[in-house]
C-alpha cells in the first residue's frame, strides 16, 4: 500500500505536469498566433509601401468612356477626371485602392478601375490587380455578366435600392469588389458645375508673396500657399462644391478664399458664376466685398449668419453677393465638420450578413459538435450520412472549408466575419474545441476532404502498412509546405497557396488543375493508406492538430521543434 509519503509525491507531479501541459499547450497556441501577427505586420508594410498615386491608362477609361482625350489629377478627390478633346470635364475615374485596402475577399483586397459618366452614373469597372486567390478571381473575371451589371447603375442608388449579384463559387471575392467600389463612390459626386482648379495666378492677385500652392491631403481641395523660401503664408480654398447647391439671384457661384498664416480670412473674390452677368460683375468690381469677412477663422465663418449680419451686400447685387457671402459660411462649415470627424473618427461597420446558407452552416457545424461529443459518434450509420451531408453541403454547395490560402489571407487582414459568418463558425470549431478538449471536431467532422477519405476508408479492402522509414519521410511533408505557406505569405517566392491543398476541388467554378490533382491524388492514396492524406500530406490539418490538447500535451515533441523552426523562418522572412 502506498504511504502518505508517496501519495503526496505523486499529487506534486500531477501539479507539475498539468502547469506543463498548461504551459507548453499555451506556448503552442501562441507560436501560431505569433506568424500571424507577422505576417499581418509584413502585409501591413506592403500596403503602405503601395500606397500612391495609383496610374489610371487614358486607353482603358476610353474603353468605357469613347470621347476621353485627357486625364488630370482630382485635387478635391481622389482619382482623375476625365476631359474630352476641347477640355471640357465628361467623368470621373478612381481605382478602388487605397481607399478600400481593408476590404478582403476570400484571402485579399482588390483593385477594381471604376469609370463614372458626368451625369453620376457608372460607366463600368475593371480588375486591376488583386491579392485574393487566383482561382476566385478568375471565376469573377470569367463571369463576363459581372461587370456589366455596374453599367448605367446611378451612384446614388449603389448600396441602397440597387443591389448586385455575386458570383457563385467566388462569393466572397466577387462582394468585397462590390463594396470596394460601393465605398469609393461614397462620397459627394465629382464636381462637373465649376471643373477649374485653383490656380496660382488668381491666389498671387490676394497673396503676391505666393510662388506655389501645396495641395493638402485634408480637407481636400484645400492648398497651402507657400513663397519663394518655401514657407507657408497662407491657405486657398474654395465654395464649390461644398455650396454649389445655394443659389443667388439665378444660380451658384464659386468663390475663392484665401486665409492668412493665422487661418484667418485676409480675402475672397469671386470665382465663374451661373448668377446674372451684370450682378456678378457689380460684385467683382465693388472694393469692399473681397474683405467683407476679413478676420474671420475657419470657426467663426462656419458659424456665420449672414442674417443676423450687418452686411447689407453690393449695391444693385445684393442678392449675388449676399449669396456669394452665404456661400462662403456653408463651405466652411462643410470642411468644419470634415475636421472635427477626423479629430474624432467614427468607428467605421460593416453590417453584419447572415443568409440562409450560413444558418445552414451553423447547423451543420452544431451537429458535428453533438456527434463529437456523444456516442453517436461510434455509429458508422451516422458517421457515413453525416459524411455525405458535409461533402455535399459544406463541400459542393457552401464552399465552407478551411485552407491555408484562407487562414494566411486572414492572417493578413482583418477577417470579414460579417460577410461569412458560417465560415466563421466552423473556424472556431475547429480551432476552439482541441484548444481545449481532445476533440478533432473539424478534421473528423466538417472536413468534406476528411468525409471523402471516411467513406473509402468504409469500403476499400485494400490496407497498406506504410514502412518506418517511408513514414518518416511522409510525415515531414506537412512542415515542408507551411515552411512554403510561409515562404510565400511573405513574399519571399511567388505561388497560390490554394494550389498546396485539395480544398478547390469542391468548388468546381474555381477548381484548378493543382488542386484537383492534389484531391484526386490523396483519394486514391487514402484507398491504401487509411485517412493517407490527413496524415502525411495536410498542412491544415496539421496546425489544428498542433493546439489538439493530448495525453502528451505535457512532453516536448518533434512537431514543437518543428513548429518553432517555422517560427524562426517566419522571422527571417519578415527581417528580409
Amino acid at each position: 500500500m502506498p504511504n502518505d509519503s508517496d501519495q503526496h509525491v505523486t499529487v506534486k507531479k500531477k501539479r507539475r505536469s498539468s502547469g506543463l501541459r498548461f504551459l507548453l499547450h499555451g506556448y503552442r497556441f501562441a507560436l501560431i498566433a505569433a506568424i500571424a501577427i507577422l505576417v499581418r505586420l509584413h502585409v501591413q508594410s506592403e500596403d503602405r509601401a503601395d500606397v500612391g498615386p495609383v496610374d489610371i491608362s487614358l486607353g482603358t477609361v476610353q474603353a468605357f468612356l469613347p470621347d476621353a482625350a485627357s486625364l488630370t489629377p482630382a485635387t478635391d478627390r481622389d482619382g482623375a477626371y476625365v476631359q474630352d478633346a476641347s477640355g471640357k470635364r465628361i467623368g470621373w475615374a478612381i481605382t478602388t485602392l487605397p481607399t478600400a485596402n481593408k476590404i478582403i475577399g476570400f484571402s485579399g483586397p482588390t483593385n477594381t478601375l471604376v469609370v463614372v459618366d458626368s451625369g453620376n452614373n457608372l460607366c463600368g469597372i475593371e480588375i486591376l490587380s488583386s491579392k485574393d486567390t487566383p482561382e476566385h478571381l478568375d471565376a469573377v473575371r470569367n463571369a463576363t455578366w459581372f461587370p456589366r451589371q455596374f453599367s448605367g447603375v446611378p451612384v446614388a442608388q449603389l448600396g441602397g435600392e440597387k443591389r448586385l449579384d455575386a458570383v457563385s463559387g467566388a462569393t466572397l471575392t466577387s462582394l468585397a469588389i462590390i463594396e470596394s467600389v460601393t465605398k469609393v463612390l461614397g462620397s459627394d459626386p465629382p464636381n462637373y458645375r465649376f471643373p477649374d482648379e485653383i490656380t496660382l495666378e488668381e491666389v498671387v492677385e490676394i497673396l503676391p508673396e505666393a510662388t506655389s500652392l501645396a495641395p493638402q491631403e485634408s480637407p481636400r481641395g484645400w492648398f497651402d500657399v507657400l513663397n519663394a523660401d518655401g514657407q507657408k503664408i497662407g491657405t486657398a480654398w474654395r465654395t464649390s462644391p461644398k455650396a454649389d447647391q445655394h443659389v443667388g439671384y439665378q444660380g451658384p457661384t464659386d468663390v475663392l478664399v484665401i486665409m492668412d498664416a493665422e487661418d484667418k480670412l485676409k480675402a475672397v473674390a469671386l470665382r465663374d458664376s451661373y448668377d446674372n452677368d451684370p450682378y456678378v460683375r457689380y460684385v467683382r468690381e465693388d472694393w469692399s466685398f473681397p474683405e467683407y469677412l476679413a478676420g474671420y477663422d475657419l470657426a467663426q465663418l462656419a458659424n456665420f449668419d449672414i442674417e443676423k449680419s450687418e452686411i447689407e451686400g453690393v449695391s444693385g447685387a445684393t442678392m449675388t453677393s449676399q449669396s456669394a457671402t452665404a456661400a462662403i459660411g456653408i463651405a466652411a462649415a462643410a470642411y468644419q465638420q470634415e475636421r472635427e470627424a477626423e479629430e474624432t473618427p467614427a468607428i467605421a461597420t460593416t453590417p453584419i450578413s447572415i443568409g440562409w446558407r450560413d444558418l445552414a452552416t451553423i447547423g451543420v457545424v452544431i451537429a458535428a459538435l453533438v456527434i463529437a461529443f456523444t456516442n453517436l459518434r461510434g455509429k458508422k450509420s451516422v458517421q457515413f450520412g453525416f459524411g455525405l451531408i458535409v461533402i455535399a453541403y459544406l463541400g459542393f454547395f457552401a464552399g465552407d472549408i478551411l485552407s491555408m490560402a484562407l487562414l494566411v489571407g486572414w492572417a493578413s487582414h482583418p477577417v470579414p466575419w460579417q460577410k461569412c459568418i458560417g465560415l466563421v463558425a466552423v473556424a472556431i470549431a475547429a480551432f476552439a474545441v482541441p484548444l481545449f478538449s481532445k476533440k478533432q471536431v473539424y478534421c473528423n467532422h466538417l472536413c468534406p476532404h476528411g468525409a471523402a477519405q471516411m467513406m473509402i476508408l468504409r469500403f476499400s479492402k485494400w490496407h497498406w502498412t506504410v514502412p518506418k522509414k517511408l513514414r518518416v519521410v511522409l510525415s515531414a511533408i506537412p512542415a515542408i509546405l507551411l515552411a512554403v505557406a510561409i515562404l510565400i505569405a511573405f513574399s519571399i517566392i511567388d505561388g497560390n497557396l490554394a494550389a498546396l491543398e485539395p480544398f478547390d476541388a469542391y468548388v468546381p467554378t474555381i477548381a484548378g488543375w493543382a488542386s484537383l490533382s492534389i484531391a484526386i491524388g490523396g483519394l486514391i492514396f487514402s484507398a491504401f493508406v487509411p485517412m493517407g492524406f490527413c496524415r502525411f500530406a495536410c498542412p491544415t490539418g496539421a496546425v489544428i492538430s498542433h493546439v489538439r490538447w493530448n495525453a502528451s500535451s505535457d512532453q516536448w515533441s518533434v512537431r514543437d521543434s518543428v513548429a518553432t523552426l517555422l517560427l524562426g523562418l517566419a522571422v527571417i522572412c519578415f527581417w528580409l
